[in-house]
Parts: C-alpha cells; structure tokens; sequence
C-alpha cells in the first residue's frame, strides 16, 4: 500500500511538471509562429527590394550589352574603314598596273599592225613575183611550143608566109583592143579596191564605235541594277521602320485614348466617357504643352489630367454617378466657362521672372484657345516653371511671399514647391504619363508621316530606276542587233575585198598574158618577113632558140617552185600575226573591261567609306548614352544592394529568434517526452505493486476462509493487539476507497492516454502552413490568371480562324466566278459554236450526317464542243481534252497574267486542225505577254517573231542557231 501511495504521488508530481512543460511548449510555440509571420514579411520586402535590383540589374546589363554590341559594330566598321583605306590602296595599284598593261598592249598592238602591214605589202610583192614567173613560164612554154612548131614545118611555111602576115595583122589589132579593154577593167578594178578598203575601215570604225557604245551602255545598266538593288534594301528598311512606328503608335493611341476614357478598342470594348451627353474634349488634348513640361503639368493638374470638359457642373455628376456605376474609378470633370473673374500679373512675378532657372508662367507658356483661356487660368493660376528643385528651394528662400497668393513652383521633373515652402516629390513610376505618352505618339505621328514620304520618294526613284533599266535593256539589245549586222558588214567587205583582189591579179596575168602575145605577135611577124629570105638559117636558130627556151622555162618553174614556198611560208607568217592582233585586241578590250570595273570599284569603295564615317559617328553617341543609362542603372542597383543587405541582415536576425524559438521547442519537447516516459515507468510499476497486492489480498482470503472453515478459528482473535486489530478492521474501507479512487484516475488517466495518442498520430505542429498557404493562394490566383488568358486567346485565336475562313471563302467565290467567265470565253475562240463551264462538287453527306466518301470535292469541268452534247471532260477526245485544258490554263492565265509565259511542247496531242485553232488563240495572247514555246511542230514555229534551236554539227559539240523571222520578211 505505501508503494501504491509513493508511486501516486510521484505520477501527481509528473503530471504538473508534464503540465508545466506542455504551456511552455505552447507559449514556445506560439512565440516560433509569430517569428515565423515576421520573417515571412521580411521575405517579402526583400523579394521586392530583389526584384528591383534584378529590374535595375537587367536594365544595366542591357544597355552594357546595347553599349558592347554598339562598339563592336564601331570595332567592325573601323576595321571595314581600314580595310577599305587599305584595299583601296592596293585597288589604286592595280589601277595603275592595268594602265600600265593597256598601254603596253597599246604599244605592242601598234607595233603587231605595223609588222602586219609590212607582210601584207611583201605578199604583195611576191605575188607580183609570182604572177611574173608564171607569165614568164607561160611565155617559154608557148615559145618552146612555137618552135617546136616551127621546126617542123618550116618547109610549109614558106608558102603560107603571106596569109600569116594577114592573120598576123588582124590578131595584132584584135590583142591591142583586147588589151585596152582589159587595161579598162584593171582601172575599173583597182578604183573598187580602193573605195572596199575606205568601206572596211568605216566598218572597223563602225564596229569599234557599236563596242564602245555597248559597253557604256551595259557599265550604265549595272550601275542603275546596283541603284536599284540599294534602293530596294531602303524601301525594305524603310518599310519596317514604319511598320515598327505604327505598331508603336497603335499601341500607344490605344493606351492613350483608354487612359483619357475614351474606352477599349477592338473585340473587348469597354465604357467611354466620350459617348456620354455634356461630354466635350480631354484635358490632355486640348492642352498645347511645349516639349519637356509634360511632369510639370501632370505634377499641377494630378488626377485632373484625365479630366474632360463639360457643359455645365450638373453634367459633371452624372459622369460621376456614370463611374460609380460602370466602376471606373475616379475622374476630373472641367466646365467650359468656369467660375474665374481673371487675374492680372501677380505683383511677386517681376521679382522672380529674371531669376535662374525660372522658365515662366504656365499661364504664358501652355497655348490654348481664346474660349478656354479661363479654363487655363483657373488650372495653372499661381504655377511657375522652373528647371530643378534645387532652384526652385533656393529661390522659395530668397523670397519673402506665403500662401495663399504666393507662386506654386514646379520643376521640368514634376516636383512641387508651394507657397508655404512644402516640397513634393520622389521617386516616380516608371512608366511614362499620359502627357509623356501623348508627346511621344506626336511624335511617332510626326515620324511615321516622315518615313511616308521617304517611302514614296523611294518609290519613285525606284520607279525611274526601273524606267531606266528597261531603256537601257532596249538600248542594249539594239546595239548589239547593229553590232551584229555590222559585223557581218563588216565580213562582207573582207570576202568581196579578197575576191577583187583575185580579180586584179587575174586581171594582171591577163593583161601580161595580151601584151606577151602582142609582142610574140609582131616578133613572129617579123619572123616571118625574114623567114622567106633565111628559112635554112633560122631553122638552126629555132633549134638553138628552143634548147635555150627549154632551159629558161626549167630555171622558171624552178623559181616558180621557190616562190611558191616562200609564199605559203609568208602567208603562214601572216595569219600568224593577224591572229597576234586579233589576241591583242582582245586582251585590251579585257584590260579596258578591267580598268573600268576597278574605277567602279574605287567609286564604291568611296560612297562604302563616307557612309561608315556618318554611322561610326553615330555610334559614338550612342555609346556614350549607353554607358550614362548603364552608370544610372548601377547605382541604382547599388542603392538597392544596400538597402537588400540590410534586410536581409533584418532578416537573419529574425531567423536566429525563430531558431532560438524552435530550439527551446525541441529543448521543451524533448523534456517532456523524457516526463511521459517516467510517468510511463511509474504507471508499469505502480500496475505491478497493484496485481503484488491483489495476489496478496486473494492469498489472505484464502487463509482468512480456512482458518475459519477448517479451523473455526476467528483470524481476529489472532491479533495481539487491538490497535492492531482496530488498524486490521479498518483496512478493507481504506482499500475499498482507494480502489474506487484508482479506477476513477485509471479511466482519466486512459481517456488523457487517447487524447495523446491522436495527437502524437496528427504529428507536430506545421509552423510554415500559413506562408504555403499564402504561396498556395498566390499559385492559384497567377493560374487562373494564366487560364483567363489562354481563354481569351482561344477566343480570339477562333475569331481569327472564322474570319480567315470567311475572307478565303469569299476570294475563291470571285476568283472562282472570274475564272467561270474566262474559261467560257476562251472555250468558245478554240470551239466556235461551243460552250463549257466549271462545276463545284460538294461532298454529300449521309442521313446521320457523316460525308459519304464516294466522291471527292473539288470542280467538275463540263464541255459541250460544237455538234455534240454536254459531257465531262473525262468523255471527250484526246485533242479536246487537250483544248480543254489549255482553256483551263489560258483563262487562269489571263485572270492572274504575268510578262512571262513558258510553254513545253502544249500541242504535242493536237492535229492540224486544232494546231491552226491553238495558234490563233496564242497570237492574241501573245499582244500582252511573252510567249516561250518549247515545240516540234512547224505551224506553231511558224507564228514565232524568232526561233532559237540546238544543232549538233559535230559529234559532242552543240551549237546554237536563232533566226528573227521578222527580218526575214519582205519590206
């Protein structure tokens, strides 16, 4: 019994110190989560102060990078500019040398045409040699003949001496007036000679002249491409510098109108002031402010700056009722002719109006109209403009004025200093104001209206451009067609100069052959007058005259042989050096070609080298702007750091205080699970003194009933002592008591059991569940954000798609009907009498609605040629599907047409007769396009204005040949 007693007073003591223990957890606990929402705070000021800094962060590292990439484009066109300075050094070299190789060419051309010259003139000679020796040979031969002759009939001679006298006299006169007409012809001959060769040098003049020409022509077609080529590159550029400007404006006149309740624009239109009846003009438009007063007027007016002009107060509120209603905020509401009896020069402005810094009055310096110049007064009255708050503090402090009649002093950056000396001012937002904003969209209107007209003047130059390049394309083309027929000019005069130099030397052998003939014929004439008197004589000097004769004709046709050689020698030689001018003259037309595109070159290099100064200038300024931006955004960020690091150090502090907390929370609970596992032990002790004793009072039980059944003695009568029987009599009510008593504190003690139970299963207290709930909150509100928006824009993105949907539906219904109209129109010029049409086809759909699939939309082409009936084009003929389709293509041709169109053997199918049908339909085709048909048949060549075809003269060389039928008609 006195254990049991012990061990309930130890388990009390336990209790009140588990008790004790428990308040000082929860007060340690509580304390841990009032920490806990002071440094969540911290968190948040600092995760602003963060953000901030990353906002200045990356404002400053953008403009470092802005600033490097602007240097490094300074880099880059420093060293182009080197580059070129060098480059058009070494070009001013080349230059030099090609004109140095010009000349070189020049001179040794001149010196090949001398030379040529100089073979021409010993051809010359040694065909005269030539046609000598022949003569000479001819005249042996004949000689040797003639005494052959001679020798042989010598004994007939006689007797016919006379009658060769006669025939002697008749051939002489006949050769002498053969001669005079030869020698006639020669003249004749030689005077054509001359004027050919007066003829070939106007034609090598001609041609030199159609080269240069050409070549000035084709120098001015590349540079007007490069100019066109430059002008597209500032149209393109131009064109998206508007396109940015108009977005920017766009963006800003929305921003700008909505901020001044005018509403939303677009499919999300909202409530605008500007419909409302009384409702005139904003504030903010109807205000003239010079550039760089737009802070200093929106720090005067305040809310004021969205105001609008009313008729009268009674319309200002029910604008006012209007905002409560549609929840818009609050507003300014002016009317036209306010309540203000005016008022004079103050008597403080001549004191202050000579003052630095002072701008002026805004009375004077903000415009208006004659009827709102109340308005203005009663808004801007007692308002000066000055430069800096510095100025306008030290100027406060040199006057002597107060309120109310004192000047209000507002600075360029919108701070306050008013009459009574309170300054107002500070960091302002970021974003610009609405005046700010309104300044820049005047400008942006003022710039896109610039960029306009550099667009269309661009356009127009561009256009010129183009004119240019067509004339001088036509230009070109026609000096090469007179280039060409000069050339072959040119040719002709070559052949008919070497076929009169044939004839002269024909001519020559001729008149040689006569006069040798002439002279035989009087030497044989006078043979014959002494042939009758010496007959034996001469007989022996003919056989002598014909050995010799025979031996001057082999000695000619020996020289003969030796000229011969020594002629085709020095024709080798010519041709050889004919080919040398001809290599020369080509290589200073290159040298010439050279010289040009390097003085091209140099002029490029110049415009490239004047244009990268200007930009490298430019980039100079904005370097330094970014390095001033960059500097500001620093020191921003720097200040920011500061006052990050203090924070932070705020909020160590109180996170070492939790730490603390939470330590004596652990140091608490620890204690208190050290007292539940003592009061445990006490509680298994005490349960095993109490079965002890219930084993005991069983045991004495036991004895107690045998001593008195067994026995029949009284277990009291054992007892030696009263007191002691009086203690052992009054023991069972003790034990009764306090039985009753344990088990009223065992089903305490089991119920306080369960109560720990449940809350050792919840686990400990979640210090952190107010700020993941604040976490949890702010994810759902940013996700249903997220998801507002992915709705919008589905919304939107759907609004779109119909709106394609419709704009394409209706393009293909006109082009559609367009296409109907040509088709029918062409169809009728390749079938008179016929007609054809396009059908669309649908794909029906099935009773529950699903399409059919048995035939695929798309259009039906359904003809009827002339004589037959309506079928589709799947029924017709080779030739008339053929037609069909070029209908088809022609009408599609004509609806969309283009300068160009090439055709690939289209009428390989067709017969003659539609041959002639698709030929007369090209032809009025072709008045207002070009046509390039790819064709084997003869009737389509035939209409052509030229031909171009492939030949294969040679095994594996191709050749090109055109012809221009049109030259080739008759005039």
């Amino acid at each position: 019994e006195s254990e049991v007693v012990n061990l309930d007073q130890q388990e009390s003591e336990k209790a009140a110190e588990q008790a004790q223990l428990t308040t000082e957890l929860e007060q340690a606990r509580l304390d841990a989560i009032g920490m806990s929402d002071t440094i969540g705070g911290i968190r948040e000021e600092l995760a602003g102060i963060e953000q901030q800094q990353a906002h200045a962060l990356t404002a400053a590292e953008v403009e470092r990078s802005r600033g490097q990439l602007f240097g490094q484009q300074q880099v880059q066109e420093s060293a182009e500019l080197e580059e070129l300075v060098r480059s058009q050094g070494q070009v001013s070299e080349t230059l030099q040398t090609i004109e140095a190789s010009l000349r070189s060419a020049e001179e040794e051309m001149t010196l090949r045409v001398q030379a040529l010259e100089e073979l021409d003139q010993e051809l010359t000679r040694l065909v005269a040699q030539r046609a000598a020796a022949v003569s000479e040979e001819e005249r042996g031969r004949k000689d040797v003949l003639q005494l052959a002759v001679l020798v042989a009939n010598t004994e007939q001679a006689i007797s016919q001496l006379a009658r060769r006298m006669e025939d002697l006299v008749g051939r002489g006169t006949r050769l002498t007036a053969e001669r005079e007409e030869l020698v006639s012809q020669r003249v004749t001959a030689i005077d054509r000679h001359e004027s050919l060769r007066k003829e070939y040098g106007e034609a090598d003049r001609r041609v030199s002249e159609l080269r240069a020409e050409l070549r000035a022509v084709q120098e001015e077609a590349a540079q007007a491409a490069g100019s066109l080529q430059s002008l597209d590159q500032v149209i393109l550029r131009r064109s998206e510098e508007l396109a940015g400007v108009d977005s920017r404006l766009e963006a800003l006149q929305s921003v700008v109108r909505e901020e001044m309740g005018y509403g939303r624009q677009g499919t999300q239109q909202g409530p605008a002031l500007k419909s409302c009846e009384g409702v005139r003009d904003a504030i903010a438009e109807w205000l003239v402010i010079p550039s760089g007063m737009e802070r200093a007027v929106e720090a005067v007016l305040g809310e004021r700056v969205r105001g609008w002009f009313v008729d009268e107060p009674s319309v200002g509120k029910r604008l006012v009722r209007f905002l409560q209603q549609e929840a818009l905020g609050r507003g300014s509401f002016i009317p036209q002719r306010p309540r203000w009896g005016g008022a004079s020069a103050p008597l403080w402005w001549p004191a202050i109006a000579a003052e630095p810094g002072v701008v002026g009055r805004a009375v004077d310096l903000l415009q208006t109209d004659a009827a709102r110049t109340a308005a203005r007064d009663a808004l801007f009255d007692r308002v000066v403009i000055v430069r800096s708050l510095e100025q306008a503090v030290q100027l406060w402090e040199r006057q002597e004025w107060g309120a109310p009649q004192g000047p209000i002093l507002v600075t360029l950056d919108g701070e306050v200093v008013d009459a009574s000396g309170i300054v107002t001012g500070g960091q302002v937002k970021s974003t610009p104001g609405l005046l700010e904003r309104r300044r820049e969209v005047i400008d942006l209107e003022a710039k896109r209206l610039s960029f306009v007209t550099e667009l269309d003047q661009s356009k127009q130059q561009r256009d010129m451009v183009v004119a240019e390049i067509q004339m001088l394309t036509q230009r070109d083309r026609q000096l090469g067609d007179d280039l060409r027929e000069a050339e072959m000019q040119n040719l002709s005069l070559r052949k008919d100069e070497e076929q009169l130099q044939h004839v002269l030397a024909d001519l020559e052998q001729r008149v040689q052959a006569v006069d040798a003939e002439i002279q035989e014929g009087f030497n044989e004439r006078e043979r014959v007058e002494d042939e009758s008197q010496s007959v034996q004589a001469q007989l022996v000097q003919w056989i002598a005259e014909k050995n010799g004769q025979d031996t001057l004709v082999s000695r000619v046709r020996e020289r003969l042989g030796v000229l011969d050689q020594t002629m085709n020698q020095h024709q080798e030689r010519v041709t050889q050096a004919k080919l040398t001018v001809e290599g020369l003259r080509a290589k200073r037309e290159h040298e010439q070609q050279n010289h040009a595109r390097v003085v091209r070159q140099i002029h490029e290099a110049e415009e490239r080298r004047r244009a990268l100064g200007e930009h490298l200038n430019s980039l100079k300024g904005l370097i330094e702007q970014c390095r001033e931006q960059q500097a500001l955004q620093e020191t921003r960020c720097q200040d920011l750091g500061v006052t990050a690091g203090r924070v932070k150090g705020e909020l160590i502090s109180a996170q070492e205080r939790q730490a603390q907390h939470v330590a004596t929370s652990q140091t608490l609970e620890a204690a208190l699970e050290n007292v539940r596992r003592g009061m445990s032990v006490i509680r298994d002790a005490r349960m095993t003194v109490e079965v002890r004793r219930a084993e005991v009072r069983m045991h004495l039980g036991t004895v107690e009933g045998t001593l008195a059944g067994t026995y029949q003695i009284d277990p009291q009568a054992l007892v030696d002592i009263p007191q002691q029987a009086d203690e052992s009599v009054g023991e069972p009510d003790v034990v009764v008591r306090k039985e009753t008593d344990e088990r009223s504190d065992v089903e305490l003690k089991e119920q306080l059991q369960k109560l720990r139970d449940r809350l050792d299963r919840m686990g400990p207290i979640n210090l952190a569940a107010i700020s993941e709930h604040q976490e949890l909150e702010e994810r759902h509100t940013f996700l249903s954000a997220q998801e507002q928006d992915l709705s919008n824009s589905i919304a939107s993105l759907k609004e779109i798609i119909q709106r394609i949907n419709r704009t394409t539906k209706e393009m293909f219904a006109a082009t559609y009907d367009e296409l109907q109209q040509k088709f029918t129109e062409v169809f009728g010029q390749f079938f008179p009498g016929g007609r054809a049409e396009l059908q669309l086809i649908e794909e029906p759909p099935l009773e529950n609605g699903e399409p059919s699939g048995n035939q695929e939309p798309g259009i039906e082409i359904v003809a009827q040629p002339p004589g037959k009936r309506l079928k589709s084009i799947t029924m017709l003929s080779g030739g008339e599907k053929t037609l069909t389709a070029m209908a088809l293509l022609f009408a599609s041709f004509l609806i969309r047409p283009t300068p160009f169109c090439l055709l690939d053997e289209i009428d390989a199918p067709l017969d003659e007769e539609n041959i002639g049908r698709f030929t007369a339909v090209l032809k009025d085709l072709a008045q207002n396009a070009q046509f390039l048909v790819i064709t084997h048949n003869k009737r389509t060549m035939s209409i052509a204005d030229s031909l171009f075809g492939v030949t294969m003269e040679e095994p594996g060389v191709s050749k090109l040949v055109s012809v221009r039928l049109g030259d080739l008609q008759p005039a």
